[in-house]
């Protein structure tokens, strides 16, 4: 039981730090320098954190039904917080006694579901317009996450992340694998609410969308979740569809797997600098494709591992 606990609290230190870090490295080194040519101090790294502390201070100003904008923030990052403990980011997953990918869908479900909830919570126009960009958006978005795990789970024979990585880890990659791969990463373009899916928030068109009357404490735990977020989902990319090289050591594997999950970070900025944002209807037209794409590697699966 020490042990568990142990795990899950350096799984939960992690999370917490490395994922507003590599969205800091990511605003400074891709969106800052590529994109428009800015050199800044090093504190850019670590712009993040001095927002989230800028908010934690501020006054907590609240409209509409203030229960559900009360709740909202903190459902949002505690579900991203018990989905960290369902990835193995060092060894096998802290909670992995009690919770398999199924469970991991559910409750990383919830953290997109609170920020709906938090956003028709105040009633206003514009945040309507987001929350219900954001519904529309993870239907689809989380349908190709599922159709990516469900491959795993079919090649495993196993509802388990420390299953799907051996497994994966031992046979190698196969022509399912790959395209599930690609299916997921596609889907964490979305998932990281960067351009060109950025749709719900769209600070051009609807200001923010579902946090535009979220300020304060509300507004500093609804970033560190979506960051949270960011980061067990690139973990699960890197650590279910390329978990080589695997040794012996569990301090290498950890910094083995923070090296690819930046890389993903990096390779999503870029991404983002690159592309203008979509409109809704294309949105959705392309992750219908990538939901497509998602059912082929799964019959793949099926037919030929």
């Amino acid at each position: 039981m020490t042990a568990v606990i142990g795990w899950g609290v350096l799984n939960l230190v992690l999370a917490l730090f490395f994922g507003p870090l590599f969205e800091g490295f990511s605003r400074k080194y891709i969106k800052a320098q590529i994109a428009h040519s800015r050199q800044g101090p090093l504190v850019g790294v670590w712009q993040p954190f001095l927002d989230l502390l800028k908010l934690l201070g501020k006054e907590d100003l609240e409209v509409g039904l203030t229960s559900w904008q009360r709740l909202a923030p903190v459902l949002c990052l505690g579900s991203a917080l018990c989905a960290a403990l369902l990835v193995p980011l060092v060894k096998r997953p802290p909670l992995d006694m009690g919770g398999d990918v199924i469970v991991f869908i559910y409750v990383l479900g919830l953290s997109a579901i609170a920020i709906i909830l938090g956003g028709m919570a105040t009633g206003t126009p514009y945040a309507y317009a987001g929350a219900t960009r954001e519904m529309m958006m993870y239907l689809l978005v989380e349908l190709a996450l599922v159709m990516a795990l469900v491959t795993a789970m079919v090649n495993a024979h196993s509802l388990r992340f420390a299953d799907l990585i051996a497994w994966h880890t031992v046979h190698g990659a196969s022509l399912s694998m790959l395209i599930a791969a690609f299916a997921l990463f596609m889907a964490l373009q979305a998932q990281f609410g960067k351009l060109p899916f950025d749709i719900p928030e769209a600070e051009q068109e609807i200001i923010g969308g579902p946090f535009i009357e979220m300020s304060g404490p509300k507004l500093a735990l609804f970033k560190w979740a979506i960051w949270v977020r960011q980061f067990v989902l690139a973990t699960v990319l890197v650590k279910v569809f390329f978990p080589w090289p695997h040794t012996a050591l569990a301090g290498v594997n950890l910094i083995l797997t923070l090296v690819k999950v930046l890389l993903v970070f990096v390779l999503i900025g870029l991404i983002e600098v690159v592309t203008p944002r979509l409109r809704i209807d294309q949105a959705l037209q392309f992750y219908l494709w990538i939901v497509i794409t998602g059912v082929m590697a799964v019959v793949l699966a099926f037919v030929a591992g």
